[in-house]
């Protein structure tokens, strides 16, 4: 067997799983087919065992293969936060935090509490990453980020993943000064006979919209068109005199300048659950843990 490995054979692999391909993951690495397959066979060799099945055409991984890809994860992504933490070391900086976050959670909620601590503790060096909660919670899993902050649905989560609520978000309905509904409250079950701006369907936020209303018994909505930023959201509904569901985060300085009117639920509440993911293993730096105090504070 031989004695060696290295953490370019394992990201390989993984690569190989992830596309379930040996020439997509070739193309993606710029490299032969042959050096991808070479790769492999030498991993198999450390191991010992097969790692993958050719299963109409896609490569499946084995039961040896299953367990060598969860252990190749931790162990990249494990090496890339010691990487991240002796770069910091090497250049003297006052430490890092990089994080990834749902749209309207990086563009509303973070910003205003990641700048205030970037303004207390000079030479640090703070990221917020805006992107999909699927692309975070990957990122959170290889290490790419220290944690996530976003919108949490009921989709289960890898078991290297910690999850914990940090708010439960009040929606608001939100219509323009002179739209619809012209009543200052609403019932819950008057929302399919108003004209609603959404987001695309297959967004967190969402999901989590029409769970609820299922939940409550509330009927398909009148969705006149699916927007995927808050801003332009709003901006449709100001123009068009449509209506729209907003967590409050999101309209508290429309609201106080009257760009926008919110409208009360008479008979219940939506919510957004806003969670904090992170790794089962991870270590916080003080900068960190700073970080993760203001957030947690936030949600209180």
């Amino acid at each position: 067997m031989e004695s060696q490995l290295s953490l370019r054979r394992l990201e390989v692999f993984c690569l190989v799983v992830e596309e379930g391909s040996v020439t997509r993951a070739a193309e993606r690495l710029r490299v032969a087919q042959p050096a991808v397959s070479s790769q492999l066979r030498a991993l198999e060799q450390w191991i010992g065992a097969r790692l993958f099945v050719r299963t109409s055409g896609r490569m499946v991984l084995t039961e040896a293969g299953t367990r060598a890809h969860l252990w190749a994860r931790e162990m990249l992504a494990r090496c890339l936060q010691v990487r991240r933490d002796v770069e910091e070391l090497t250049l003297g900086t006052g430490g890092s935090v990089v994080l990834a976050s749902s749209l309207a959670v990086g563009t509303y909620l973070l910003p205003p509490l990641m700048t205030a601590l970037r303004a207390e503790r000079p030479g640090t060096d703070i990221t917020v990453h805006v992107t999909q909660p699927e692309h975070a919670l990957h990122a959170v899993e290889i290490g790419e980020v220290d944690f996530a902050v976003m919108t949490r649905d009921e989709r289960a989560l890898p078991t290297s993943i910690v999850a914990e609520t940090l708010l439960d978000e009040p929606l608001i309905l939100c219509a323009s000064p002179g739209g619809p509904p012209t009543a200052d409250s609403v019932s819950l079950s008057a929302l399919p006979k108003l004209p609603l701006v959404g987001v695309p369907r297959h967004v967190a936020f969402q999901r989590s919209i029409d769970t609820q209303l299922k939940e409550l018994g509330v009927g398909e909505l009148d969705t006149v068109i699916r927007l995927g930023h808050a801003e332009a959201i709003k901006t449709a509904v100001i123009e068009h005199g449509w209506a729209a569901l907003f967590p409050r985060y999101s309209v508290e300085r429309d609201l106080a300048e009257g760009r926008l009117r919110a409208i009360e639920f008479t008979d219940g509440a939506l919510h957004e659950r806003i969670g904090l993911f992170y790794r089962t293993d991870k270590y916080f730096s003080p900068l960190q843990a700073s970080a993760l105090d203001a957030i947690r504070l936030a949600g209180r």
